[in-house]
């Protein structure tokens, strides 16, 4: 779909060469994938990729002669998913000929080799699928099948973050930290995030984990741990949050622990907080290239533009996932 009637409107409905160029089409910043890149990545091309968990109970006891079998070892199993996503985009580009965008068309009758065609590829699609994944479906996303002929709403291309860790709490995989309502005061933050890290079982205490949470409480915690310990002569300073459109992740550590607060733009105004260890995090892909690239085809005068890929999240472990007792229902807290 091509849009341009407030240029026609301001500019007129004809082409003047007047040195108009790409560098004068000013567009506003996308937000990078920056959730996935917490995972470690399963490439296959299995749409549910499936392990075994196994443990064994206790098996000490105290000697005796006698013969006194103890322990019984458990294996059951672990199913993460991956979905189909797909971007369709159409547009009959010859609208822009008569009017100030016309450098952006051509002579070629195939309008699938007009200029217009590969900047918006490069300018706008590829970093609109990283968006779209970032802000609607690796955390707030739950699977809904698509109706034939209709395109679907957003979020609803994957089971997300947030859709698997409280499907966890309701089978009783996860025991949420009971913290209660985040405060308000910063410090009184700080304080809360040191509890939640002092509620992870003990076999995970030692064991380094970004504590993940929405940008504005990640910066309320910098703001806390600012306030608690910046007059300590051993204060570590960090670097300022990075909210919204930032390309890096940016760990805040937690005083006395090996933890990290990490601020998500995924998680929107979300009350959670979650973390489990680096080995927990997986992300499975099936055609991942596609990604980066997509085809292009004209018919008659429109242009099509498409791409298809598989995407996934999960946590082969969902005992060792850690979240507070908040947004654990349908509505976003």
């Amino acid at each position: 779909m091509l849009t341009i009637e407030a240029i026609l409107a301001e500019y007129g409905r004809y082409y003047i060469a007047g040195g108009q160029n790409v560098a004068r089409l000013i567009q506003r910043a996308y937000i990078a994938a920056q959730t996935e890149s917490l995972f470690g990545s399963i490439v296959t091309d299995d749409t549910q990729f499936r392990m075994a968990k196994t443990e064994l109970g206790r098996i000490l006891q105290a000697f005796q002669p006698g013969w006194t079998p103890l322990g019984e070892l458990k294996v059951s199993p672990v199913v993460l998913s991956q979905f189909p996503m797909k971007v369709d985009l159409e547009m009959s580009p010859d609208a822009l000929e008569a009017s100030w965008l016309g450098f952006l068309t051509d002579n070629n009758l195939d309008r699938a080799q007009w200029p217009v065609i590969r900047w918006l590829i490069e300018a706008h699609i590829l970093p609109q699928v990283q968006e779209d994944y970032e802000l609607n479906e690796v955390y707030f996303g739950k699977f809904v099948a698509p109706t034939t002929g209709v395109a679907s709403a957003a979020g609803t291309s994957m089971n997300g973050i947030r859709t698997i860790i409280n499907a966890g709490v309701t089978a009783g995989r996860i025991s949420p930290i009971a913290l209660g309502a985040i405060p308000a005061d910063a410090a009184a933050f700080c304080d809360y995030v040191e509890a939640f890290t002092r509620g992870f079982d003990i076999r995970y205490k030692g064991r380094p984990m970004p504590v993940c949470m929405n940008t504005t409480l990640a910066e309320r915690y910098a703001r806390g741990r600012q306030a608690k310990y910046g007059r300590d002569s051993n204060f570590t300073s960090v670097k300022p949050i990075i909210a919204g459109n930032g390309d890096e992740i940016v760990q805040i550590p937690v005083e006395f622990t090996q933890h990290t607060v990490v601020g998500l733009p995924s998680m929107g105004a979300s009350s959670k907080l979650w973390a489990t260890p680096a080995d927990n995090r997986k992300k499975l892909a099936k055609k991942s290239v596609n990604e980066k690239m997509v085809r292009v085809e004209s018919a008659k005068r429109e242009v099509a533009i498409f791409t298809d890929f598989y995407k996934g999240v999960g946590f082969p472990l969902e005992q060792a996932v850690f979240t507070n007792d908040l947004d654990l229902g349908a509505t976003v807290q």
